[in-house]
Formats: structure tokens, C-alpha cells, sequence
């Protein structure tokens, strides 16, 4: 059988391309450019033509379809008129989760990391898990993906609207916040009913926040909840950050089980690590090996990584883009750099994003000690009228608006001291990239 992945370079798209290859089916694809992912996919045996062309499906049993691949594409016209069957990426992730034992995580925040924590554990204990992330993590074979005879690990994304129609034996729940309501009539309420659906499809139980107040609705099923306090079936207490790394004690209704070292500051990385430690306890791995599994766990790609570090200079570049997770990566970036000033360099993502937001990203980019604005990365969004990153640069007296990566990299030039944080899910993680090298030009103390 021959499957032809439309928009194959995505994240999503590839893992489940790879997942297809190693299965022994004929895999082809095509993206509209070039990138790491697509390269990476060549090496390993898909054909990729970059373009969308009527001619690249021809004699194709089945095509995937990625979110980003509308019905005028002349690949989907092609099918159409031929019968050939279409699934979009949620379709076919879904049928590989109901044909498997499966855990899906999501939520709005969280559930990338979530996802590694656990595909690292399960890893490390030998539990040889297959793995979808919807990033990049260096302890995955094929960076995200991961190809296992165990259960299926698998991030659920939530942003397009299919998730309702998702099935898994174990359903995550990290957070949820009125993100990617496009997709859900714009009504915050769709959103929650969808994630509720969701969850009362778990074949086994579900493991939610139990500190976001918006998931406490959901009683079906069994539910296990994890957070900060005894209300909580699992649950951390005593954070203590240490800068570089923090500690906390894990709690089983009132009853200490140990101490977990995790390499990462932020209370947020604490939440994703107490949900990774409910579903691994409740697996049945011992807590020794949980523990041992967090020593050599590092951060996913664009979650926090110190892309440069010197005595007086730091560049990171983290993923944020919701107002609670540019809000929690500042304060995280305090914990870990607290003598240091923090420079938040914000790219918006989507206008349909900013337009909800922008007083809760203006109150949040308020924490840094500077501010500066880039240029919004629309995601292939039509803009709103009246609606760019001059709306928040007013709302904040520290923030300066930068339309350019030339002057973006002149502005840092000029601080002598700090940490320079990037936030956002656009391509300003390439400025972040351009900047390290060149600190690591100018400086020679590079740690």
C-alpha cells in the first residue's frame, strides 16, 4: 500500500510518516520548502518533492493530510476527482491510537514536555515505548518520534478541532486556556466540551490537573488528578529552585514517596513533571527508576534551551506563545538567572492569537526588565484590522517594537549584561540562533 503524506514536513506529519516507513509501507510525501525535518525523512528512504503537484500522488492508495493543507491544493483536487481516500494527520494519529494500547496527552500548555518526561521514563525503565512528540527531544531516535514494541506515548494536539473524535486508553490533560478557538467556533466553551469528550472516550483513565479549575467539571470515567496540594491524588510540594535545576517532594494522598531533581526551573516544568510521575507510578514503574530517569533529562527543543552562556551574557529560546506560558517562562528565567536582568524579546503568534490576548501578554511581558516586540508570525493567518504588536508596545513602558532581525541583533549588541530570553512559535528562534553565534564569535570566556 502506498501512502503520500501532503505537507509532510510538519512536526506531526513527519512522525507519523516515519511511523508508516518502519511499519514496511511504500511512504512519499511533499512540502512546500525544504527544511530539517524534510531532509531528515530523505535520509532515512521517503521520497519528497518539494511542491504541491497533482502529479506527485499519482498511483497513491491513501493520502495524509496535514491541517495546513486546504481543499484548493492541487494535491486534494487530484484526489478527489481519482477517489482516492483523504485523512487529515488527527484522523490517521487516531486510528493508530484506537488499534493500540495508547496514552494521549494534551492540553494548551505543557503537553510537549509532558510527553517527553514520560516517553523517558518509560524509556530508561526499559519499557520500550513508541513515541509522537510534537517536538524535538534529544533522548528519541528520530528526534520525534520514536519506534517501540511497548505502549504508545503519544502528544494529542488539540489546535484543530478533531481531538473530540480521539480515542486512547489513557487520556492526559495538562491545562486549558481559550487557545485555537478558530477552530472551535470561537467559543472557549467548545473547546472545553471537546477536551471533555475526549477524555470520557478513555478506554482505562484519566489523568487531569487537578489545580486548573476549568477541568474539575469532568467526573466520568476514573480520573486520578495531580498538582500542587493534597486535593491532588499525586501531587509536588516544597519547590525549591536552585538556579540551575529545582527540587520537590512527591506525594501519594498524604503519604511522602521521595525527592525529585529536575534540570529545568519553572513551576510549569514541575506540573509536567508530577503528571509524568502519576502516569509512570500508576504504570508500575518504581519510583527509584523515575528518579534516575529525571538525572539525565534535558529540555525539549525550543523549551528553555541556553543557547549561549558566558559570566555576563545568556541567550535562551523557548517556545511561549500563550500569555500563561510567556508569563511562567519569564518568572522561570528569574529562578534560573536571579542576578541577572531579563530581556524579553517576544515574536506574536497568529493575529487570531493576539487579537484575544494582547492585555494578558502586555501584563505578562511587564515581568522582564525589558521588553522588545518582533515582528508577528502570522501562520499563513489573513490580518485583523487593527490588530499588530504596536497594541502592546503602548501597554508597556519598557518595550520597544523591532521590525527587523539586523536591528533585533544591533539593540542586543548594545546590552553589555543580561539574559536574552526569546518567546514565541515563530521564526524568531532563528535571531536567537544568529545571536549566539555571534556572542560566540565576540566573546572567548564561552561556558
Amino acid at each position: 500500500m502506498k501512502y503520500f503524506f501532503s505537507g509532510i514536513g510538519g512536526i506531526g506529519m513527519s512522525s507519523l510518516a516515519l511511523y508508516t516507513k518502519y511499519r514496511g509501507y511504500d511512504v512519499s510525501g511533499s512540502n512546500n520548502v525544504e527544511s530539517e525535518r524534510t531532509d531528515y525523512l530523505k535520509n532515512k528512504g521517503i521520497y519528497i518533492n518539494i511542491g504541491h503537484d497533482k502529479n506527485n500522488i499519482e498511483n497513491s492508495d491513501l493520502i495524509i493530510k496535514s491541517t495546513a493543507i486546504k481543499d484548493d491544493n492541487p494535491e486534494i483536487i487530484y484526489a478527489k476527482q481519482h477517489k482516492i481516500p483523504i485523512m487529515n494527520r488527527m484522523e490517521y494519529l487516531n486510528y493508530i491510537l484506537k488499534s493500540n494500547y495508547s496514552v494521549g496527552i494534551t492540553g494548551t500548555d505543557g503537553k510537549t514536555t509532558t510527553t517527553a518526561m514520560i516517553s523517558h521514563i518509560f524509556k530508561k525503565a526499559k519499557n520500550d515505548p513508541t513515541v509522537f512528540l510534537g517536538g524535538i527531544h534529544d533522548s528519541l531516535e528520530d528526534g520525534n518520534f520514536r519506534m517501540g514494541s511497548g505502549p504508545i506515548i503519544s502528544e494529542v494536539d488539540e489546535s484543530d478541532g478533531f481531538i473530540k473524535n480521539t480515542v486512547s486508553d489513557v487520556s492526559i490533560i495538562t491545562n486549558l486556556r481559550p487557545d485555537h478557538l478558530e477552530h472551535y467556533n470561537n467559543s472557549f466553551q467548545n473547546l472545553i466540551d471537546s477536551i471533555y469528550e475526549y477524555a470520557s472516550k478513555a478506554r482505562d483513565f484519566v489523568l487531569l490537573n487537578g489545580d486548573d479549575y476549568i477541568l474539575n467539571g469532568f467526573n466520568d470515567n476514573i480520573v486520578i488528578k495531580f498538582g500542587s496540594n493534597s486535593n491532588s491524588d499525586y501531587y509536588f510540594t516544597n519547590r525549591t529552585p536552585y538556579g540551575y535545576y529545582q527540587t520537590f517532594d512527591v506525594n501519594y494522598k498524604d503519604k511522602f514517596i521521595g525527592k525529585i531533581k529536575l534540570n529545568l526551573p519553572g513551576i510549569h516544568y514541575a506540573y509536567d513533571a508530577i503528571a509524568a510521575i502519576a502516569y509512570s507510578l500508576e504504570s508500575g514503574i518504581a519510583f527509584e527508576k523515575i528518579v534516575n530517569a529525571f538525572e539525565t533529562f534535558n529540555s525539549v527543543n525550543r523549551r528553555f534551551n541556553v543557547l549561549f552562556k558566558n559570566s555576563h551574557i545568556f541567550v535562551v529560546d523557548d517556545y511561549a506563545h500563550t500569555p500563561e506560558e510567556v508569563d511562567l517562562t519569564i518568572k522561570a528565567a528569574k529562578e534560573y538567572f536571579p542576578d541577572y536582568p531579563i530581556i524579553a524579546i517576544f515574536q506574536p503568534h497568529r493575529y487570531s492569537r493576539l487579537y484575544r490576548h494582547y492585555m494578558e501578554f502586555s501584563e505578562a511581558l511587564k515581568n522582564a526588565d525589558k521588553v522588545f516586540i518582533y515582528r508577528l508570525y502570522s501562520a499563513f493567518e489573513d490580518p485583523i484590522d487593527g490588530i499588530d504588536e504596536s497594541k502592546m508596545v503602548s501597554l508597556i513602558d519598557n518595550a520597544e517594537y523591532i521590525d527587523s532581525e539586523n536591528m533585533m541583533i544591533d539593540k542586543a549588541l548594545e546590552i553589555n549584561e543580561g539574559v536574552f530570553l526569546f518567546l514565541g512559535a515563530g521564526d524568531i528562534t532563528n535571531i536567537a540562533k544568529d545571536l549566539s553565534r555571534i556572542f560566540e564569535k565576540k566573546y572567548e570566556d564561552v561556558i
